[in-house]
């Protein structure tokens, strides 16, 4: 079986460079998988992405989106490594912490981030921890005083960042999980169930504008290496860090916000493929109306190249691995480890 895989890559190589791979695409279609439920910030971003990367690949294929929701992100990603085609027809977004798991030891994460044929990202996040109007705590300092309770979507912002708030800097925040999407969550809190949510702010401003310009929502903190033009006097979760590892920690957790919207390409594809697919990326990246429809639905655009995910990724393997697996408990419910 293996050797019949090989052979069929080797033929798949042959076939790309003996007819052209600015010819491949033609008539085909490309399946962009999207790591969450329909409705929430990432496919939204997946569906802008292709509808206008196709206009910028030879050959102008179809692009059509596959939601792949589960795990926080990890269902698609580790689909996307081990059994999506490597035929430079599937290609992926994902969520923005899940590359970063085989370096904390996670053993659900079934890939390699370094093996990934990174096309690019499409945005880095600054996340928050934000409630609504009627929440008892309207400030970070509430937060260690009392209990807020926030719904989550799985391990990922919605949960990794207040489990880590709570074990490195002393906050008491109570998840609610169970809830696909922070689509789910913005209705969990309309109805009272919890009293807020962590995630992008972009996605906030996208998903619920009202509530940002009657402000009816309040963002405690933010989870960003800089404050936002819009969010000028919310501190920075580092203004609360004290403790070296512990800063070591946040500085990865930041990283993680900066791969913002990344998008991949299963290992082991053809490279002239991955040449043109880079290219189509960067190349929508640049287009005015893909911007002008980003800023429409009030969605950032502040791209990094595939390079520059492959850097980024590469810097925090550098980190001391004791430290990255205790990231990874700070990161999940219960006690940090003594």
């Amino acid at each position: 079986m293996l050797r019949s895989l090989a052979v069929a890559a080797s033929l798949l190589v042959a076939a790309v460079s003996g007819a052209g791979a600015e010819d491949f695409y033609q008539g085909k279609t490309i399946k962009l998988v999207v790591p969450s439920a329909p409705g929430g910030g990432y496919d939204s971003y997946g569906r802008t992405l292709a509808q206008y990367m196709s206009k910028h690949i030879p050959g102008e294929p179809t692009i059509v989106v596959q939601n792949m929701p589960g795990g926080g992100g990890l269902t698609g990603a580790n689909w996307l490594f081990t059994v999506a085609p490597k035929d430079g027809l599937t290609i992926g977004l994902i969520q923005r912490g899940v590359p970063f798991y085989p370096f904390f030891g996670d053993k659900n994460a079934q890939f390699e981030p370094l093996k990934f044929n990174w096309l690019g990202s499409i945005t880095a996040e600054a996340g928050a921890i934000t409630v609504f109007h009627t929440a008892k705590a309207q400030t970070l300092a509430d937060a260690f005083k009392s209990e807020i309770v926030l719904g989550g979507s799985g391990p990922n912002d919605s949960e990794t960042y207040p489990f880590l708030m709570n074990n490195t800097i002393g906050t008491k925040f109570r998840i609610v999980s169970g809830y696909k999407a922070n689509t789910e969550t913005l209705l969990a809190i309309e109805r009272g169930e919890v009293e807020g949510l962590s995630g992008s702010w972009s996605s906030m401003k996208s998903n619920r504008p009202d509530w940002v310009k009657d402000k009816l929502v309040r963002p405690l903190v933010q989870i960003a290496k800089v404050k936002q033009p819009d969010l000028p006097d919310v501190p920075l979760i580092m203004d609360f860090v004290k403790k070296d590892e512990d800063r070591i920690m946040w500085t990865v957790a930041l990283s993680m916000a900066q791969a913002g919207r990344p998008v991949a390409a299963p290992p082991g594809i053809p490279p002239d493929l991955l040449k043109i697919l880079r290219k189509g990326f960067d190349d929508t990246m640049k287009d005015a109306a893909f911007i002008a429809d980003m800023e429409r639905t009030r969605r950032d655009v502040s791209p990094e190249t595939g390079e520059a995910m492959e850097k980024l990724l590469a810097e925090v393997a550098g980190f001391p691995p004791a430290t990255l697996s205790k990231l990874m408990t700070y990161m999940s419910p219960g006690s940090p480890p003594k």
